[in-house]
């Protein structure tokens, strides 16, 4: 599919370095050393989600009941009706699913879901207000039973919904009708053991839960939430009716929902992860993870807000080989949280691992994954095999119809294979398009861009690929193309990101180095184009093309970010290209004095090494200003006589490299490619990487 010397010299190392932190940070539990990481067990992730809250609780259910007498039903646009639903869903005489559909009509995939299950009744929470009639005549209308719970207010509804699950119980939790974060938090741990969950107001009890607390029988009861959100007149209110009281709490939702986690008896061998800012995903959740006794942890929306605790509670999970799940899609769980939980890591880098290998099979791509030791999230996130080229115009046609071809046919088992193998190593599959380095490939490209039509076309064909594949995102890399499509690129990723953002897919972008707004890439306009991907991975290597030259020399490297930064990018979002190749120049047969000229073929940090054992070399280093270490550099002679010079990066000038990332805060880097790299040099490569980015 890609010519390896003509691709070599456009491949930025295009990685998504998304945010994990340093290893201390990840052992918040004394007891745990860094250097249990290393023999951790594999940790799987998982995600559940839609398009929509009403698609994530569909999801929710599919993942968890093959069938199910009844589901409850809820709205998904507030909450206070639906809080105390995940005891009710669990308990015997349900033990179905907590859907969530559109207050006036029911919601798309509703009744399809309630039919799959083979259901015969759902239970209503709340009142028409809530959940229309219209909804109830509906269901109503397709033979269901519906039972609706509901009261003159959200306590007696919760209330209600408490009597409905349990018809007499000892304990039960009590938490904020105001607030939703506490009820979520217990929520899960309530349905497993059949504990009725109630509310209050901050400074009164409500009769209505007094009430219900002793029809259940009720003697011992949990506040759940500190003294903010339940006032200690509460406490007392019950105290006086000879109620013993305790309280889990912390000071904000977030360390109330870890004393839960860390106090109570929950099998912990699974993991359900949602945010703490929203409720309908973690409400869904709860009656899954209620299922086996797992807990719901609660998170921000933003990686830099996770306190030291959670990313502790996280480590230890992880290392003891829990598996974790997902609630909600990458807007509500963006990839930087996810990067904790699958790296233990609370820097949010991303290392993005190009693929690229050639040959009939899948073997070679699954070679290249090998390479990455240990547990690969240690270093690594995410890999990009090279295998789709945007197709040329077809013949007697006048314009690209959007399609692309890949090294197999679409049906070839290869691509489920790369991806199952690399799922398995707990790393996500962003396949790489590109377009042909040719006149042919650029007249395509412009094209493509140009018609509205053919980006569409584009965009559909590459969805289908992912649904196919089951990768987990894509890698544009369109490089050659004309200046005058710049704004059409910028339109096409307007539109990719819009589309695979709902499906919760990845986009990375690879664009060409740029140092000012008058160089010969115009066309790639980093400012724009930002806001239309997750990451822009700028691919700053192949500054010597010409004569012979250092790959990505660390000044030059500098400037390109710094016109980036001067651009308005937020730098976060910014994947540092980094070479894992070098090359060996030789005068051109076709060189004159006045004119020389070279010919360059690549070669990797293993075959450089070769050549100085073979030659009995001491390479020199090429410093500048810039930069003190140097990009290492040697001369040889061959056996006809032929003068050779080389360049390439060894574990010193990469480093070097590495350290740009906190210079200018990126968000990661992107390496080109694992071609060029063996076993031996994976043992000094990919620790690196682990030192910088986690």
């Amino acid at each position: 599919m890609f010519n390896l010397k003509s691709k070599v010299h456009k491949k930025i190392a295009f990685t998504l370095l998304t945010s994990m932190a340093t290893l201390t940070l990840f052992f918040s539990n004394p007891s745990i050393s860094p250097s249990a990481l290393a023999d951790s067990a594999s940790s799987q992730i998982t995600r559940l989600a839609g398009s929509t809250r009403y698609d994530t609780a569909l999801e929710i259910s599919k993942a968890g009941w093959s069938q199910a007498p009844a589901v409850v039903l809820a709205r998904g646009d507030d909450f206070p009706d639906a809080l105390a639903g995940a005891v009710l869903a669990n308990s015997s005489n349900i033990k179905g699913p907590l859907l969530l559909t559109d207050s006036a009509s029911l919601s798309a995939g509703v009744l399809d879901e309630i039919k799959r299950l083979g259901a015969q009744k759902v239970y209503i929470l709340g009142g028409t207000g809530a959940v229309s009639a219209a909804v109830e005549a509906t269901l109503q209308s397709q033979n269901l039973t519906v039972e609706r719970l509901n009261g003159i207010d959200r306590y007696q509804t919760a209330a209600e919904i408490a009597k409905k699950a349990v018809p007499q119980a000892s304990q039960a939790y009590l938490a904020s009708g105001n607030s939703f974060a506490d009820a979520l938090s217990i929520s899960s741990y309530a349905a497993s053991q059949g504990i009725p969950l109630l509310l209050t107001e901050q400074k009164t009890l409500p009769q209505a839960t007094l009430d219900t607390l002793k029809t259940l029988g009720v003697t011992n009861v949990t506040l759940i939430g500190g003294e903010g959100v339940i006032d200690p007149s509460i406490q007392s209110a019950l105290q006086a009716q000879n109620i013993s009281v305790t309280r889990l709490s912390g000071a904000d939702r977030y360390a109330t929902n870890l004393a839960i986690l860390n106090t109570l008896s929950y099998d912990r061998s699974s993991i359900y992860v949602a945010t703490g800012e929203d409720f309908p995903d973690a409400l869904a959740g709860a009656v899954l993870a209620g299922q086996n006794k797992n807990p719901i942890l609660l998170v921000p929306k933003k990686a830099e807000d996770l306190s030291s605790s959670a990313s502790g509670y996280i480590g230890v999970r992880r290392i003891e080989g829990a598996s974790f799940t997902l609630l909600g899609g990458l807007g509500v769980i963006p990839f930087s949280m996810e990067s904790i939980v699958r790296t233990g890591s609370l820097q949010s880098r991303i290392s993005l691992q190009y693929l690229q290998a050639y040959g009939s099979n899948a073997t070679n791509y699954l070679s290249e994954i090998n390479l990455i030791p240990g547990q690969a999230t240690d270093s690594v996130d995410w890999v990009a095999p090279n295998w789709y080229t945007l197709n040329t115009i077809p013949s007697g046609q006048t314009a690209a119809d959007g399609s692309f071809t890949g090294p197999w046919a679409d049906s070839a088992p290869d691509y489920a294979l790369v991806v199952n193998s690399a799922h398995s190593r707990g790393l996500k599959v962003l396949p790489t398009l590109a377009s042909a380095w040719n006149s042919d490939g650029k007249a395509a490209l412009d094209s493509m861009l140009s018609t509205p039509a053919s980006r569409q076309n584009l965009i559909q064909n590459i969805s289908l690929m992912l649904k196919r594949t089951g990768a987990d995102g894509i890698v544009i890399d369109f490089e050659d193309m004309s200046d005058t499509s710049g704004p059409n690129l910028t339109e096409f990723m307007k539109e990719l990101y819009t589309t695979f953002h709902a499906q919760n897919k990845l986009v990375v972008e690879a664009v060409p180095a740029r140092t000012s707004a008058k160089d010969w890439n115009q066309e790639y306009v980093y400012h724009d184009l930002v806001q239309y991907v997750d990451y822009l991975n700028i691919m700053t290597y192949d500054y010597s093309m010409a004569t012979p030259g250092p790959i990505a020399p660390i000044d030059w490297m500098k400037k390109v970010f710094d016109y980036t930064k001067a651009d308005g990018v937020e730098m976060s979002k910014v994947l540092l290209g980094m070479p894992y190749y070098g090359r060996d120049w030789t005068p051109s047969t076709s060189s004159t004095p006045t004119n020389p000229k070279y010919d360059k073929t690549s070669l990797g940090l293993a075959g450089a090494q070769k050549l100085i054992a073979d030659y009995k070399l001491t390479p020199r280093r090429e410093t500048s200003a810039a930069d003190s270490v140097g990009i290492p550099t040697f001369n040889y002679t061959d056996s006809s006589q032929v003068v050779h010079t080389v360049y390439y990066d060894d574990i010193q000038s990469l480093e070097t490299k590495l350290n740009l990332l906190d210079s200018y805060n990126l968000g990661g880097t992107g390496a080109w490619s694992l071609y060029w790299v063996n076993a031996d040099t994976a043992k000094v490569l990919f620790p690196l990487l682990q030192r910088h980015l986690r």
